[in-house]
């Protein structure tokens, strides 16, 4: 507790270091992110949360306060969400200097909410898929009951519309937050998903770095048509609102998976759309954390994204980018 005076006997137990084995999950740790309120601590296929007696009880009530470890998430580390969405932008954030007025603890809570928002998508999703394919190899083993040409207790993903609320609810969230963090980043007030008028915005703010721009051009559709799914769920009008149709009888007695759509336009697969719209949004998460970190850089000798192959990817952890300062060139970009 640097800089702090401590309210009880520099001796006291909520002082003491914490120590404890952290049980489940696979192999040891492999990575530890600070998540302001609490340390982050990932196996491979684990995620744990460690908290201090600092942040458990702020006040100072308590001499004996102790440490507290739980276990929150059966996802770890290998996770290309957590690896690429929070973990990649810790390590990038504390090597990062920043300018001033920005705070890097708002950065973090809002990867950290978009690493939240996008695993809660992807447990829906995958949940989704499972049933899919387990009906479908159902149907394609003739297993369905038939009294002559009735189809009795046609198999059906059970409350399905609930599973894509939570998903395009969650995604709608996932938006939200990139607009916080740009928010955190400029010091604007854009208020909710609205990334038309960001795109507007940055044609005036951000004529210094096309390549934002046309990061956040490129990308305002995929967000729009993923924003425009979740409010026809949300708030269904006559002429626009989200159809969740579940596996079906067709003309010619062809089976239909579950598909979606608003009234009039044209549907899709569900399963498949949620994969889609998962890597969609990992990969526009990263870059406009990355867009936003290499703009905002306060230094006096150049920093560089570096991009590992596919190929290097480490499995138990696959970070992709890195925020790192380029000692070979000057603050101009000419070598030195």
């Amino acid at each position: 507790m640097p800089n702090k005076k401590r309210k009880f006997d520099k001796n006291a137990p909520r002082y003491r270091a914490g120590r404890g084995e952290l049980q489940g999950g696979t192999g040891g740790i492999t990575k530890m992110c600070p998540a302001v309120d609490y340390l982050e601590v990932y196996k491979v296929d684990k995620t744990f949360r460690i908290y201090t007696p600092e942040s458990l009880d702020p006040e100072e009530t308590d001499p004996n306060m102790g440490w507290m470890s739980k276990p929150v998430a059966d996802v770890g580390s290998a996770n290309k969400i957590v690896a690429r969405v929070f973990i990649q932008a810790s390590e990038a954030i504390t090597n990062a200097p920043l300018a001033t007025g920005i705070s890097k603890d708002d950065i973090l809570r809002c990867m950290h909410r978009c690493k939240e928002h996008l695993l809660i998508c992807e447990d829906k999703q995958k949940w989704v898929c499972k049933e899919t394919e387990r009906i479908c190899q159902l149907c394609s083993k003739g297993e369905l009951k038939k009294e002559g040409y009735h189809v009795v207790d046609f198999p059906q993903i059970d409350h399905l519309e609930e599973y894509c609320a939570a998903f395009l609810s969650n995604a709608k969230l996932t938006i939200q937050t990139l607009a916080e963090l740009i928010n955190k980043f400029y010091k604007t007030y854009f208020d909710g998903p609205r990334f038309d008028k960001i795109v507007k915005w940055s044609k005036k703010a951000l004529k210094h770095n096309e390549h934002f721009m046309q990061c956040l051009e490129k990308n305002q559709p995929g967000l729009k048509f993923i924003v425009e799914l979740r409010n026809a769920q949300e708030h269904p009008k006559d002429n626009r609102k989200l159809i969740i149709e579940n596996f079906i009888l067709k003309p010619g007695n062809r089976i239909s998976i579950p598909h979606w759509y608003i009234n009039g336009e044209e549907s899709s697969p569900i399963h498949s759309t949620m994969v889609a719209m998962i890597d969609f949004l990992t990969a526009v998460t990263e870059n406009i954390f990355l867009h936003c970190v290499m703009d905002n850089i306060n230094s006096s000798f150049p920093f560089i994204v570096r991009v590992k192959d596919d190929s290097s990817l480490d499995p138990n952890c696959p970070i992709k980018y890195s925020i790192e300062p380029n000692i070979m060139m000057n603050k101009d970009n000419s070598p030195k």
